[in-house]
């Protein structure tokens, strides 16, 4: 809207002065002066204010303007991201569409290529009569059995001969009372063997001749190799019999068998009525209330031992014998840290621990040392030495 519009917006008619009033002014003029007035005040306004009235009238037109533009914005991106959802969820459903129409298809190919085999099979001959090439001498069963014995061939000439197969490295584990090569020579295995050859061995055989053996197990450490790991059986001491000495383990099992004197057989029990005797067989003395007194008599030295700060002398390793008698009294033989050889009388095993203490606190302090072979009695309130006399 330019000024001329505004001039001609606000434009007032001014009354002509020089035409006489007519009848109904005249009634009128009681009326006419605030008229008049209203109008004189309109055409007084000054143009300043016509002109501000005009700019703010721009202005609100330029808003307005402004404004539509901004909500027609806002509506084209609304339209185009609702197209451009609608385009996505087309392409998805395109693609759903074309993944089922592959997943039927591939479907459709696997039923066809099964109705063509069973079509096929329909049309061969029985199995064993089937062959390669209608020149080939051989039914299909026969090719392949030949192929199968070819195969079985080869694989026993790579066993047979490839050295991996052969014996070169034996370790053993477990054992204290055994050596190595006895371990070795009871397996009946060798260096050099075949490895097969230990699905071969016969355990019973090696368990019933080596009674130091409680259990044995082989296994192939592949390539060459074989473990041997054992489980022996613990010597707990020798007894004394018609025929000579037989040394047992704890459950009362034979593990050697003796007919001489040896420094080496102890300690040696004395005193119980053992007759039949066999290698690997276990003597019945599980019974037998004197072999249990005994074997507290060995505990007790061996609990003895633990208990003492001593490493260079063992109790339990210098007992040389311990004899019971039909009274219940028990004579322990023992070699001193002096050499020499000190008989000590127990008068039952009530209190055998506390005693085994008590000598091995004196041999610690070092007070035995002076002694000679004797006898040392314990059956009473304080022990009493004797020296041998010869």
């Amino acid at each position: 809207m330019n000024d001329d519009e505004l001039d001609k917006l606000f434009e007032l008619e001014e009354p002509d002065t020089n035409e006489e009033p007519s009848s109904e002014e005249k009634e009128g003029d009681t009326v006419e002066p605030e008229e008049s007035v209203k109008e004189e005040s309109v055409k007084e306004e000054p143009s300043e204010e016509k002109e501000s009235k005009a700019q703010s009238i721009k202005e609100e037109d330029f808003k307005d303007n402004i404004e539509k533009e901004q909500e027609e914005k806002r509506k084209r991106k609304e339209e185009a991201r609702k197209e451009k959802a609608r385009q996505t969820a087309q392409t998805i459903l395109a693609a759903e569409n074309y993944f089922e129409e592959a997943r039927k298809k591939r479907i459709e190919a696997r039923r066809q290529k099964r109705e063509e085999k069973l079509l096929l099979k329909k049309d061969l001959p029985p199995l064993k009569d089937r062959t390669f090439l209608d020149d080939f001498p051989l039914s299909f069963k026969h090719t392949m059995m030949a192929l199968i014995g070819i195969t079985v061939f080869v694989i026993v000439l790579m066993l047979g001969f490839h050295p991996m197969f052969r014996i070169e490295n034996i370790s053993i584990e477990g054992n204290y009372a055994m050596t190595n090569e006895e371990i070795i020579e009871a397996t009946g295995l060798n260096y050099h063997d075949h490895m097969l050859k230990v699905l071969a061995v016969n355990y019973s055989d090696i368990l019933a001749s080596n009674p130091y053996i409680r259990k044995i197990n082989i296994s192939i450490n592949f390539p060459s190799g074989i473990n041997i790991s054992v489980e022996e059986r613990r010597k707990l001491a020798y007894i004394k019999y018609a025929d000579g000495y037989f040394a047992i383990d704890a459950e009362g099992t034979v593990l050697e068998l003796s007919s001489f004197d040896s420094e080496d057989a102890h300690p040696l029990l004395c005193g119980l009525d053992i007759n039949n005797v066999v290698l690997g067989g276990r003597v019945d003395i599980e019974g037998d209330v004197n072999f249990q007194k005994l074997v507290i008599v060995l505990g007790a030295a061996l609990e003895a031992d633990q208990s003492a700060d001593n490493e260079e002398y063992s109790f339990f390793e210098n007992i040389r014998e311990i004899r019971i008698l039909p009274s219940n009294i028990i004579f322990v033989t023992v070699i001193m840290p002096n050499g020499s050889e000190l008989q000590i009388k127990f008068s039952d095993i009530d209190t055998i621990g506390d005693d085994m203490h008590w000598l091995m606190f004196v041999i610690e302090q070092g007070k035995l040392n002076d002694l000679s072979a004797g006898v040392m009695d314990m059956t009473g309130d304080q022990p009493i030495y004797s020296e041998y006399d010869y």
